[in-house]
């Protein structure tokens, strides 16, 4: 008799579990990433902030598939920043808070962000990708430096496989002067006039004048930039710096300037 009932024990447990496990895969992959990554108490912690509504949309980049919130704590008057990229892919989603936890894989903060992110996906308050149309006379690539895995995405596969082809003889620069390059990129259909410069962010300001109108990054951009890496390296366009800008700004401190016999 103690033998069946401690059978059904264990089987009735292992229902149990079996139960959750099926729960926590039919759920979305946002909150399934909080169930698997979080602790207990995270999860409840994260739960009661999102409900108190003490997170706080900052900016969302659609191109990106980034988003930042202000969140506030649930103990302390204090507001912590979480970062959550790539939340459209379960493989390479990724939070990141400026709390100091380090106990688990996501804190209460992060878990009560993805809580708000789900929300906001399901009532559509998110924009969609679809809805973009580029204009390559003006688009910004937010990068600091050359990075091949950004620019990859921000070009899409055929266009970056056309780019690669377009770098082993049709690129010319003409000038690279003052962190602004500008060169000539020759295809089947032409000539292209493309400029790649850093604005006043520290990110790129890039043109062209094809009709590329689904991605950031045309191919005739994207073969600029490659030329630019394969030759100079990710941190070429701080080697055309023109630093003086930067030394009038210090010496306007102290009331000087460059013009100035010092």
């Amino acid at each position: 008799m103690q033998i069946a009932l401690f059978t059904t024990v264990i089987c009735t447990e292992s229902s149990a579990a079996n139960l959750k496990t099926e729960l926590i895969l039919a759920l979305p992959h946002l909150i399934k990433y909080v169930y698997n990554s979080g602790t207990d108490e995270v999860i409840r912690r994260g739960k009661k902030i999102h409900s108190l509504g003490y997170v706080e949309l900052v900016e969302h980049d659609d191109l990106m598939h980034s988003v930042s919130f202000r969140v506030k704590d649930d103990s302390y008057s204090t507001f912590y920043k979480v970062l959550v990229q790539k939340y459209d892919d379960p493989k390479l989603l990724s939070a990141r808070c400026s709390c100091p936890y380090n106990l688990g894989d996501i804190c209460r903060h992060e878990a009560a962000a993805l809580f708000q992110l789900q929300d906001l996906l399901d009532r559509n308050l998110l924009t969609s990708n679809e809805t973009i149309a580029f204009d390559q006379k003006h688009t910004v690539v937010k990068i600091r430096s050359i990075d091949l895995r950004t620019i990859r995405v921000l070009t899409g596969q055929e266009n970056y496989e056309e780019a690669e082809e377009i770098i082993k003889n049709k690129v010319a620069v003409k000038s690279a002067v003052n962190e602004k390059v500008e060169a000539s990129v020759e295809t089947a259909s032409g000539k292209f006039r493309v400029i790649i410069q850093k604005n006043e962010e520290r990110n790129f300001d890039t043109s062209c004048a094809c009709d590329e109108r689904e991605h950031a990054l045309c191919k005739h951009k994207t073969a600029l930039f490659l030329h630019l890496l394969q030759n100079y390296g990710p941190y070429y366009f701080d080697t055309i710096r023109n630093w003086d800008k930067e030394k009038n700004k210090l010496l306007e401190l102290y009331g000087y300037s460059l013009n100035e016999e010092l």
